[in-house]
């Protein structure tokens, strides 16, 4: 009675494993074909957005840049300034410049008397120089009619890249050289690049201004100088 019972009870649970177990009646890997999905949290959301945010900014800056480069361009090739540039060559930069001579800063000075004078010592190899000088030539087409600019190529490397220089940025003013560092020196200015130097119609130095001068900079000095004269 007992074996029957046994044999019974195998016939009637599983076959295949112990008895008691459960079927596996999940997966055939054994899994839950129903897995649940991860769930897409606040924090998620949040770094999307802020992904998003980011790349309109970039796409915004690279836009703005290209919009600000093309108006630089054009403002160069209006060329609205006073005078001649001393690089003038038609559609390409000149290998020269057309220096003026002034042997002493006395000279120099007797020369504009009667006019407010800027003075900028720049060269070719300085980059903050490369950086003001658009800003200059814009003050020169603003002022010109009022105020006298003449700019010094301070111990030049190269010519060719002065000129070049200043045919990218539209200088028109007169340019002289101060190859030693003499003139500089004789104005009683540090040697630093760039250099702007301010004067009144008198003929009397107001503002010695040593390194980058800034667009707001320029105006307010020039603007001191023509009170002042």
């Amino acid at each position: 009675m007992r074996r029957r019972g046994r044999e019974h009870y195998r016939r009637s649970g599983a076959p295949d494993g112990k008895a008691g177990e459960p079927k596996n009646v999940g997966h055939p890997t054994g899994g839950n074909r129903h897995q649940a999905r991860p769930s897409y949290t606040t924090e998620q959301r949040t770094i999307d957005m802020t992904r998003s945010k980011i790349q309109q900014a970039v796409l915004a800056a690279v836009i703005s840049a290209f919009i600000i480069g093309a108006a630089v361009s054009l403002a160069f090739l209006a060329g609205d300034g006073s005078g001649e540039s001393p690089t003038t060559v038609s559609g390409q930069a000149p290998d020269t410049v057309t220096y003026v001579n002034y042997e002493t800063p006395e000279e120099l000075l007797a020369g504009h008397a009667g006019r407010p004078l800027v003075i900028n010592f720049f060269a070719s190899w300085c980059a903050p120089c490369r950086a003001e000088l658009p800003d200059l030539a814009e003050a020169h087409a603003r002022y010109g009619d009022r105020v006298d600019f003449v700019g010094v190529d301070f111990q030049e490397a190269s010519e060719s890249a002065a000129a070049e220089l200043l045919y990218e940025t539209g200088i028109k003013y007169p340019i002289m050289e101060d190859p030693d560092g003499d003139l500089l020196r004789d104005l009683g200015t540090l040697p630093t690049m760039p250099t702007t130097i301010f004067v009144n119609a008198d003929g009397v130095v107001v503002e010695r201004h040593h390194g980058l001068i800034l667009s707001g900079q320029l105006t307010e000095r020039i603007e001191e100088i023509i009170a002042l004269s």
